[in-house]
């Protein structure tokens, strides 16, 4: 990665914060998550449930 990429990250990662985070439009409101398990997962790795990745999201994902 460049400077100039590194920089623009950190100025998008910046702006979104100011706004209130990050949003996600392409995960559908009828998804369910078991949310034990999700913060017995959060707790366990030491990290908020915000900072989770798609991937490590998905694994709680109710059928």
């Amino acid at each position: 990665m460049s400077e100039s990429e590194r920089m623009n990250m950190n100025l998008l990662d910046e702006a979104a914060e100011k706004a209130g985070g990050y949003v996600s439009n392409f995960i559908s409101r009828d998804t369910h998550y078991d949310l034990r398990k999700l913060a017995k997962y959060c707790k366990e790795k030491g990290i908020e449930p915000a900072d989770l990745t798609l991937r490590e999201l998905n694994q709680f994902i109710v059928a």
